[in-house]
């Protein structure tokens, strides 16, 4: 198994190719079938991948955002596109990638990771708890929208402490 940390624009056509497919699996009515991933979305700081051989089986990318909680501006990570192939799910690669972004983003100073997950108990041995702020973000049609997201999810990666205030994401989410 391989671990590599990499810049969108250094996956080369193969890998981003097996990264869309692995994506693709995960979620089919995704934008990833087709075109470029990241710019669907955002493009991320740094894209995490775990592969055997040339076969890509897990997937997480990082994003770095200023974002405004409450009435202070702070830089947080983002954690998106965290898949795992079904056939290599409750392994602890998730758990791997995570560990691995949470190292990037406190190396950096960077005192709390976000996401949004479908599943979140799957993230809580990660360090990860439930939000209970609201989140402003503007949605893939352009407006602005305010709701609390039942799987909004938090890591402190330092001793700040998370501030339980309006969450503004100063753009999409990911």
């Amino acid at each position: 198994m391989e671990l590599l940390e990499l810049v969108p624009d250094d996956l080369g056509d193969d890998l981003a190719r097996r990264v869309r497919k692995l994506v693709h699996s995960t979620w089919p009515e995704d934008a990833a079938k087709e075109g470029d991933y990241y710019r669907n979305l955002a493009t991320p700081t740094a894209v995490v991948i775990l592969r055997e051989a040339s076969e890509v089986f897990a997937h997480l990318a990082i994003y770095e955002r200023e974002v405004g909680v409450g009435s202070e501006t702070l830089e947080i990570g983002m954690l998106g596109g965290i898949v795992v192939a079904p056939e290599q799910r409750r392994r602890g690669h998730s758990r791997v990638l995570i560990r691995h972004a949470h190292a990037r983003l406190q190396g950096r100073c960077i005192p709390f990771s976000i996401l949004f997950a479908y599943e979140p108990k799957v993230y809580a041995s990660s360090g990860y708890k439930l939000m209970q702020n609201a989140t402003r973000f503007i949605d893939a049609d352009g407006s602005l929208k305010t709701f609390v997201y039942r799987g909004s999810m938090y890591a402190e990666l330092s001793e700040r402490r998370w501030l339980n205030q309006l969450l503004d994401l100063r753009g999409g989410t990911v």
